[in-house]
């Protein structure tokens, strides 16, 4: 009997009033409990009585794949079977109280694979230890006579134990100490780097599986919320009277306005921009919420950013671009060099506030009850919600559980939690029922996180042979952390260089987007890159590998190895995908094929995958584009699934296209106006490119981030291929306020530029 998530929910609210947390092991189903006791071993994993293993994920599954591939990486060194591996999302009270047992909890940055293999690969290995020396006790063998297999201990006189027959002693010994334990060579693997279909796949194609959003408990309210319309307003009042009448309707919420998490040692350089006041009506049903919420009069004073609007702001940081800015990045003499180049190119690259868009709406649903807080919310930082929750009702963290449920989509919007903040604030007004809070489409929309919106000036000189002897880029963007890296961590070595970066204040918070900085900076970069090829009358790929010489690198640079290292990877995967995608073949009139190369190196030893891409397009003349090819080779070191990292590769490859023909938000008197998808296109099946060819580097390397790699690639590749293909040069996005009509020519037949 396998009940499923909702059902579990229901039974385990179903408990006597006042137990808030009626199970001590989180996410152990019901059915799982027989005559004797599940066990825990070193905070890891659960042994089930029917022998079942149970493999706490400390991360948040919005797609890529985790509970599958990080079960993998565990379930390897423990030698499990694994038809019996039932993995669970971890708790983070159970993660607090032990003082971060689960190493890393914030799903970001395509961490998950670099920060949990060693950790999880050596608590698989530790627990068989363990096993084995439990079973070598009862039944009077020694260790090295016993081996593991498939979740059983065997002798060599053809005894056999399962692992549920020994944990409970397992569990009483020491764990030993790593550097006494031995792991896996990888050539016995026989789960990493396997093809294994994904845990998840049939319930999610069968419509089962359960996101925040499916939460249901008994007697359960349901609020809706509104913030203000200009980032930055304040609440003044409201009228309640004006829907007392309205059927269903329970109470009118106060949302103070304060943090939204992602801040403190919890995540690597997290900030937090604090969310606005806001309100919540409360109802019998949401739909009954929202249209209270939609008559309610609410009277807001809008602050600063009233007048704030997209032209504006670009206006000011055009203007900021005009003036020099903080160094970054320094290398020779731009200037001198400059002034003696054959041939000097300039131009702008613009990026607009952009929207994550996951499909799934925003929700928390929590319950205060006498004895304690309990939450459920779909986000990508699980341990902060947690620590948000608890300081937003007052409550010691031991009174608040946190459950976290599988999420429909995140691409960074989740890694902030204001949500939950108003989900407690809610249920600490409405105490002892449940009350699930939902964002609509258009709160969502107009309550983003962006990345910040960006200018780019470059400006560079070639000598009489079109080589790049000078290299300028004046970089100043909105409200953000530090993106410096984006324009200045280029894997090549220009001897002569100089880039500035500064930021301004702009009205939205800022917030993680898939791609990051690299998404506009990669583009922006290599787009101008592509300028200088066509100047000096060169094949970009060409430009391309000069610039990877890895002897350009400098002699006394420290870490000069990692440098090489970024480079050679480089060479490597640009070689493949231009022999894979036929680079050089001439193409027919209206198409166009680009290339791109990258990687994820935020800082100079940050693992990270590397990534090319070959895309290829057809202009019809008149403003009609279609994406013919799209080719992407990837090595993001050591693969746990190859079929869950194609999985993600196409994801990106489909995220770029979106962000490259549509993504814009546009503020008009501080208001976004962009609420829906009728107002945001997104690419669809029958716009979408079908001839994707995807190659894995095989590499013996550690593990490296996947999700994001192919997202800048693909989407620098797609603009370059629009100006081969005889169309604009693509300075600024979205491409559907792009004239993507051939370029006029002159009567010898010259391209303009």
């Amino acid at each position: 009997m396998e009940p499923d998530r909702r059902s579990i929910l229901k039974s385990i609210a179903a408990v006597s009033a006042g137990i808030v947390f009626p199970v001590a092991i989180s996410g152990c189903r019901v059915d799982d409990f027989g005559p004797a006791e599940p066990v825990e071993l070193i905070s890891w994993v659960v042994i089930m009585p029917n022998n079942t293993v149970r493999i706490r994920i400390p991360q948040s599954d919005i797609g890529q794949g985790v509970m599958t591939t990080l079960s993998q990486v565990l379930a390897e060194e423990l030698d499990l079977d694994w038809s019996l591996v039932r993995p669970e999302f971890f708790d983070p009270l159970t993660n607090l109280k032990r003082n971060n047992v689960y190493v890393y909890t914030c799903t970001e940055s395509s961490w998950s694979a670099d920060r949990l293999f060693d950790p999880m690969r050596m608590a698989g290995a530790q627990i068989r230890h363990m096993l084995l020396a439990a079973a070598s006790r009862r039944i009077g063998v020694p260790v090295a006579d016993l081996r593991t297999e498939n979740s059983s201990i065997l002798s060599t006189g053809g005894g056999r134990q399962s692992y549920a027959e020994v944990a409970l002693e397992a569990s009483r010994l020491t764990p030993p100490d790593p550097a006494t334990v031995k792991l896996k060579d990888a050539v016995d693997y026989r789960l990493i780097g396997k093809p294994i279909t994904r845990l998840d796949l049939t319930a999610k194609t069968m419509g089962a599986i359960e996101y925040g959003i499916d939460v249901e408990l008994p007697g359960m309210l349901y609020a809706a919320v509104r913030q203000s319309p200009v980032y930055g307003g304040r609440l003044v009042s409201w009228d309640e009277a004006a829907i007392s009448g309205l059927p269903g309707v329970i109470k009118v919420v106060r949302i103070a306005g304060g943090p939204s998490g992602l801040n403190g040692p919890i995540a690597d350089g997290g900030e937090d921009y604090p969310m606005d006041d806001a309100v919540a009506v409360v109802a019998d049903s949401f739909w009954r919420a929202r249209k209270a919420l939609l008559a309610l009069p609410i009277q807001w004073e809008e602050g600063q950013f009233a007048t704030a609007s997209s032209p504006s702001i670009m206006a000011d940081l055009t203007r900021r671009v005009g003036q020099s800015q903080p160094v970054v990045r320094e290398a020779g003499a731009f200037a001198d060099a400059i002034g003696r180049a054959h041939k000097v190119i300039e131009a702008d690259y613009s990026y607009p506030f952009m929207d994550a868009m996951p499909l799934e709406p925003l929700n928390c649903t929590a319950w205060l009850q006498p004895d304690g807080l309990q939450v459920w919310a779909s986000t990508q930082f699980a341990q902060d919600a947690h620590r948000l929750a608890a300081l937003t009702a007052g409550l010691p963290p031991e009174k608040v559980r946190f459950n976290l449920p599988y999420t429909g989509g995140g691409f960074g919007r989740r890694c902030q939690n204001e949500y939950v903040s108003q989900g407690v604030q809610i249920a600490s007004a409405v105490p002892g029922r449940p009350i699930k809070l939902i964002w609509t489409r258009e709160e969502m929309m107009a309550r983003g996180y962006p990345p910040p919106i960006t200018i780019s000036r470059f400006k560079a000189g070639l000598d009489e042979k079109g080589k790049v002897i000078a290299w300028f880029n004046r970089v100043v963007s909105g409200t953000a952390p530090d993106q410096s890296y984006g324009p200045a961590r280029l894997p090549h070595y220009v001897s002569n260089l100089r880039i500035e970066y500064a930021r301004i204040k702009t009205p939205q918070p800022f917030g993680w987007m898939r791609g990051v900085a690299f998404t506009q900076h990669v583009w922006m970069n290599q787009g101008f890159q592509d300028e200088l090829a066509v100047a000096a009358g060169r094949d970009p790929l060409e430009l391309y590998f000069e610039l990877l010489d890895e002897s350009t690198v400098p002699a006394g640079l420290e870490n000069r190895d990692v440098a090489v290292s970024r480079i050679r990877h480089m060479r490597a995967v640009l070689k493949r995908v231009t022999e894979i995608a036929g680079w050089g073949e001439p193409l027919a009139k209206g198409r166009g094929r680009g290339v791109s190369v990258s990687d994820f190196s935020y800082w100079v030893t940050y693992r990270t995958g590397t990534a090319a891409s070959v895309v290829d397009v057809t202009l019809d003349g008149k403003g009609g584009l279609r994406v013919d090819r799209v080719v992407v080779v990837l090595n993001c070191g050591r693969i746990l699934n190859p079929e869950v990292v194609r999985g993600q590769v196409e994801g990106s490859i489909f995220w770029a296209l979106t962000t490259a023909l549509y993504g814009k938000i546009t503020l008009e008197n501080g208001r976004v106006l962009e609420r829906n998808f009728q107002d945001h296109d997104v690419a669809r099946l029958a716009t979408a490119c079908r001839n994707i060819r995807i190659e894995l580097v095989e590499s013996e390397d550690h593990p490296a981030g996947v999700g994001e790699d192919a997202v800048p690639i693909v989407m620098t590749a797609m603009l370059n291929a629009i100006y081969a293909a005889g169309g604009p040069r693509i300075r600024s996005l979205p491409l559907s306020e792009q004239d993507l009509s051939f370029r006029a020519t002159d009567t010898a037949g010259n391209v303009s530029t």
